[in-house]
């Protein structure tokens, strides 16, 4: 199953909703370290809402890989 799933073409509807949701998940993640750090300065929340932006723009191009044809 797995190497069937992994082949270009191959349920694309699925592996956009694995990366929407990563997406959304990431988004928490950003917009909570965003707001922790404006409250609280530590330098990890500052490198965690860098991070967890990036991912969030990395997770939208890989959704959209998906959903475009």
């Amino acid at each position: 199953m797995t190497p069937q799933l992994c082949r270009a073409g191959v349920a694309e509807p699925l592996k956009a909703a694995v990366h929407g949701t990563a997406t959304l998940i990431a988004a928490v993640m950003a917009g909570y370290n965003i707001a922790a750090w404006c409250y609280r300065w530590e330098g990890h929340l500052g490198v965690n809402a860098v991070v967890y932006t990036l991912a969030v723009g990395w997770e939208i191009k890989q959704t959209l890989r998906h959903v475009r044809p």
